[in-house]
């Protein structure tokens, strides 16, 4: 019998054309909505939405790998999985021109207030009820990348074409990306204060989580602009209402949020100085295409008894 292959995603995620490359050696279920139902038996999960912990796997007794939709994995438990004997693999690289490209859409949606101006062109214009808000420009403003990872990177290298300072601060220190693109290294009490728009780059780890707090968003500029299409949690959201609220900071685009989907009643939804989006960064047709393929191809490695070419990096030196 065929080992069975769970995909916890849709189609229009991972298309069946693409899930087909798995057919010769496995059968593959769609399972969105009753996981329960397949878990015990699968040897392999892609993983969409749902938290993979110690409960989880003792639920998915023959599970050899879980390859995470994505290139975060923060709702894996990869100690618990790596105790198991559970590879766990993930799709980086693939996902960070579409997420960069989102970030922006998002600094300069805030800046010049598109979502704002859509609706007062549907809405108002025609009746010149009431005149439409300035934005702001980029011209020699400071753009601050915390976290110089591959998607910082993609911002950085966006960021060329205006006529921004750019700093940055990273675990790393990338000496050549300062030589070529004038980037400046500061610490991050240093980006703080500095930056005119702040784009967080940064996983979530526990080190990580409320990196941008109370604290931290009192050490910025009252003009300053959080963006943030990394993790929800990363940022104190509490905090951060306050702070966009008394107006310590000018505004955040958000693709991220504490919790997903975002509930209607999260106060940030009625503040006016907040341009929000579903955590939709890496939706695009060609990214989406590429995850799946990336997916598919660490899933069909395990299958055919070789190590997942896309091992998150806890895992990288074990073998199982």
């Amino acid at each position: 019998m065929k080992p069975l292959v769970l995909v916890s995603t849709d189609e229009r995620n991972v298309p069946e054309e693409v899930v087909k490359n798995l057919e010769p050696l496995a059968k593959v279920v769609y399972v969105e909505n009753n996981i329960d139902e397949y878990i015990g038996k699968a040897e392999a999960l892609l993983v969409g939405g749902e938290k993979v912990d110690e409960e989880f796997l003792k639920k998915a007794p023959k599970l050899g790998i879980a390859a995470r939709f994505g290139v975060g994995y923060d709702s894996v438990d990869v100690k618990a999985c790596t105790k198991n004997q559970v590879y766990v693999a993930h799709t980086p690289d693939v996902l960070s021109a579409g997420v960069a490209d989102h970030t922006w859409a998002l600094i300069l949606g805030f800046m010049r207030h598109i979502p704002a101006a859509d609706t007062y062109v549907r809405e108002r214009w025609a009746k010149r009820e009431k005149r439409f808000e300035f934005g702001w420009e980029l011209e020699n403003k400071t753009l601050g990348i915390l976290g110089l990872g591959r998607i910082g990177k993609e911002v950085l290298k966006r960021a060329q074409g205006f006529d921004l300072k750019i700093i940055y601060n990273d675990v790393v220190r990338w000496k050549d990306l300062e030589g070529e693109h004038g980037v400046q290294f500061v610490n991050k009490e240093g980006l703080l204060r500095a930056s005119d728009i702040m784009s967080i780059h940064v996983p979530l780890l526990e080190s990580t989580r409320h990196f941008i707090g109370a604290h931290e968003l009192e050490l910025m500029k009252p003009t300053a602009v959080i963006v943030n299409t990394s993790r929800g949690q990363v940022v104190d959201e509490k905090a951060l209402y306050v702070a966009l609220k008394e107006g310590k900071i000018r505004g955040a685009a958000l693709d991220v949020f504490d919790e997903e989907p975002t509930p209607l009643y999260n106060p940030l939804l009625e503040l006016d100085n907040v341009v929000l989006s579903p955590h939709c960064a890496s939706a695009t047709w060609e990214t989406r295409r590429k995850m799946a393929e990336l997916a598919v191809e660490n899933i069909r490695a395990y299958l055919e008894g070789e190590r997942p070419p896309q091992l998150v990096p806890e895992q990288r030196e074990i073998e199982f």
